[in-house]
């Protein structure tokens, strides 16, 4: 009996999508059968993928392109996923540095999956800061003697790769940017999942990987379409950003 209970209580797909649609309303959308992103006014990209054969799930958020970034901020963040990130951490994959959040799907509960989305958008805002997924900042390596400027050196080397961002890019709408690079789309590529890559980016990530750089479902160049409604926006957006300047 209390296996039966235990068993009808895992957490699954139908339930995890519920939890999240009461976190993020009408921004969520739902992506494919374990999949959901959210694009938030703070112009973090939530994601949510899952695999109920494999029992894992994850919630991942794309912090920043990593190429360019010093070392120093590289080893800020290794410091950080050992004393402040909690149960979320820092990763990078497909060029980025993302904040995740990783767990068996079936144990997951509710309580700690809404406490796994707070700390992986806490995480992603306070990159360059506190490094913490929650409202407490650890001193860690401070109080382990480091110098506590080589705090001010990991936010100047945060900001520093910022700065290797162009400002058209800074400025831009995140739906005009690429997701993986996020540099300004020039020849939007569209592909089965609705997702938009630029069309270099993603046959690059093709060439190397054959699949949906966010679902993991197979992808080939002959997937991809022109995407000519986003397109259309950014030769909008960019007339309007020549008028403002």
């Amino acid at each position: 009996q209390f296996l039966y209970f235990i068993g009808r209580g895992k957490m699954n797909n139908e339930k995890l999508g519920r939890i999240l649609q009461e976190i993020f309303g009408d921004k969520l959308n739902r992506v494919g059968g374990g999949r959901w992103m959210a694009l938030l006014e703070d112009g973090l990209k939530f994601q949510c993928m899952t695999d109920e054969r494999a029992d894992r799930m994850r919630f991942i958020v794309p912090v920043m392109p990593v190429g360019g970034a010093p070392n120093e901020f590289l080893q800020r963040l290794l410091q950080a996923s050992f004393h402040s990130a909690l149960d979320a951490r820092y990763a990078i994959a497909d060029g980025l540095v993302w904040s995740c959040f990783i767990h068996p799907l079936g144990s997951l509960t509710e309580s700690f999956a809404k406490d796994g989305v707070k700390q992986v958008l806490k995480l992603a805002h306070t990159t360059g800061s506190t490094y913490s997924s929650c409202d407490l900042v650890f001193v860690g390596s401070v109080e382990r003697g480091e110098a506590p400027k080589a705090r001010k050196t990991a936010s100047e080397a945060f900001e520093a790769a910022v700065q290797t961002l162009k400002p058209e890019v800074l400025n831009a709408p995140p739906h005009l940017c690429d997701p993986l690079t996020f540099e300004l789309l020039q020849d939007p590529v569209l592909i089965p999942s609705g997702h938009t890559f630029e069309r270099a980016t993603i046959m690059e990530h093709i060439a190397r990987f054959h699949n949906n750089p966010f679902t993991r479902d197979p992808l080939s160049v002959s997937d991809l379409t022109p995407n000519r409604a986003i397109q259309e926006a950014l030769s909008e957006w960019s007339g309007s950003s020549e008028m403002n300047r």
